[in-house]
This record gives structure tokens, C-alpha cells and sequence, in this order.
């Protein structure tokens, strides 16, 4: 029986249909596999969602960090170093951290960008200000430093170190000292009007967040130390660290040294005395002016 032209044309258009939604149903298929693995390898490749800490703020090397300084985010495991600050690290931050380097704000915090404090806060601790030490020229509240004693001899000492600079105006510097630490300074100021060949100096850390603490090799006078071991402001373990590194040779080259000066050494103290007094009221004076003036 021969078919109907219409029958056949519209068993034509049904297989046409048939075979048009089949190939449709096969392409959103192979779509939608590829889809799927696609988004399971991207998942497993980022891999969880973990939480991680950026910074708030710019920080620069051998600043204080504190938990304050944190902003909280959800991030891919993939999208952090390994060595991501989480929040149990975060929760048992109890001592005190620098910044090992420049950091910049929304940087990941990481274990290798901050280490413990040495500049531990102690009972005995003192805001204290010299202006009679010799300052580089591009120093500014916040550098750390080495405070030197250089003798005309060339020995070069260190009587205190890597102690941050609290503030700055003009030659006038502001520190927080432990009590050894103000008598240490005290004898070497002394030491250094009595031989006005002598040089008291700061010197920068280039990265102090990455720099430890240059060791002391500054030995007080013997009336200093006696004072220091009859001190009651000092900790035992603190005097104990403090007697242990003087040196009684080199007191004896500083000794030999001063005895150039002995003639003399009266009136050099009492200069370098004044002078400091009279630097301190400068400074003050300018404080002062600088409050009025807003």
C-alpha cells in the first residue's frame, strides 16, 4: 500500500524531531558531565574552606602584633601557604609578636612573617630620654637600636640593645629601659663626660624583625655593678644575666683609658652635666612650644 505524501511527510518530520531532540538531550548531557567533573576537580583542587587571618593595616618590620591587628576570612586551603595563620594559633597568641618583615594590609598573616618578642614588659620597666648620644641622621620613632660606647682607643661597646625608639625631638630620644638597663646607660654617660674623646652613639637594625639582639659587651664600673647586685628593683635572674657577661678586663681597659683623664676628670663630668641639662630644658622648651602653637 503506498503511503499518503501527507502520512510520510509528517513521519519524516517525527524522525526528524526524534533524532533532533535526541542530539540535543546528548549535547546538555555531555555538557552537564563536564560541568560536574569540572566543578568537582575545581573543588578538589581548592580543596575545604579553611579560616585564615589578613592584616587591617600596614605593619612595618619589628612592630608589635597583636590579635587586633587580624581580620578573619573564609579562603580555599589551596589559596593560603601551608603555613596560614588559623584561629587556634590565633587563640593561644598569649606573649608578645613582631613583624619580621614589611607587611601590607589584607597580606595573610603567616608563621615566617612574625616571631616571640624580646621586648618583654617587665615590673621594673621605665620610659627614660638621653639627649646626649650621637644620632644617625635619617632615624625616627619606631627604628631599634644599639647604644654604643666608642673609646679613643677604638673599642667599640655595646651598653644596651635593640631597644625601639618610643619618640623623637630633635637630639632628644625617648626609650623603655629595664632598671639594669638605665644603670648600664648611667655609668656609660658618665664614663663617656669624663673622656671627651669618647663617643656615645646609636646605631640602627636594618630589619629588626629579622635581626636578634647584638650582645652587651658594655662592663658598668665597679660601683655600678656593686649597685646592680644590691639593687632590690632587679630580678634575681635578670642580676644573675647581668653579672654573668662582665667583663672585669675590659672594666680594666675602660679603667686604663679614664686614667688620661684624671686631672681633668671633675670638670669634663660637670660639663657634660650641664650640657645635658641645659639640652633637656631646649627640649622641653620646644615640646611645649609645639602644643601651643595648634
Amino acid at each position: 500500500m503506498v503511503a499518503n505524501p501527507m502520512q510520510k511527510r509528517a513521519r519524516n518530520a517525527f524522525l526528524l524531531g526524534m533524532v533532533i531532540t535526541l542530539i540535543v538531550c546528548i549535547i546538555i548531557g555531555v555538557l552537564l558531565y563536564f560541568l560536574l567533573v569540572g566543578k568537582s576537580i575545581g573543588n578538589k583542587e581548592r580543596g575545604e574552606l579553611v579560616t585564615a587571618y589578613v592584616l587591617n593595616q600596614d605593619v612595618k618590620s619589628g612592630d608589635i602584633i597583636t590579635p587586633s591587628l587580624f581580620k578573619k576570612i573564609e579562603v580555599y586551603e589551596s589559596m593560603v601557604p601551608s603555613n596560614y595563620i588559623d584561629s587556634t594559633k590565633v587563640a593561644s597568641m598569649q606573649e608578645e609578636y613582631v613583624a619580621k618583615v614589611d607587611m601590607y594590609q589584607n597580606s595573610i598573616v603567616t608563621a615566617d612573617t612574625m616571631s616571640k618578642s624580646d621586648q618583654v614588659t617587665t615590673a621594673d620597666t621605665r620610659y627614660v630620654e638621653y639627649n646626649m648620644l650621637s644620632l644617625p641622621t635619617n632615624i625616627a620613632a619606631g627604628d631599634y637600636i644599639d647604644i654604643r660606647l666608642t673609646l679613643s682607643n677604638g673599642q667599640d661597646l655595646i651598653v644596651v640593645s635593640k631597644k625601639e625608639i618610643k619618640s623623637i625631638l630633635g637630639n632628644t630620644i625617648g626609650l623603655e629601659l629595664s632598671e639594669g638597663d638605665i644603670l648600664m646607660m648611667e655609668s656609660a654617660i658618665v664614663e663617656a663626660y669624663i673622656m671627651p674623646s669618647s663617643k656615645l652613639y646609636a646605631i640602627q637594625y636594618v630589619e629588626p624583625g629579622n635581626q636578634t639582639a647584638a650582645s652587651k659587651t658594655y662592663t658598668p664600673t665597679t660601683a655600678v655593678q656593686n649597685l646592680i647586685a644590691a639593687n632590690g628593683n632587679i630580678k634575681d635572674e635578670a642580676k644573675s644575666a647581668l653579672q654573668s657577661r662582665f667583663d672585669q678586663n675590659m672594666r680594666g681597659y675602660i679603667d686604663g683609658e679614664k686614667r688620661a683623664y684624671s686631672a681633668d676628670s671633675q670638670t669634663n663630668l660637670e660639663t657634660g652635666i650641664q650640657q645635658e641639662i641645659e639640652n633637656a630644658r631646649a627640649a622641653r622648651e620646644a615640646y611645649l612650644s609645639g602644643l601651643t602653637s595648634y
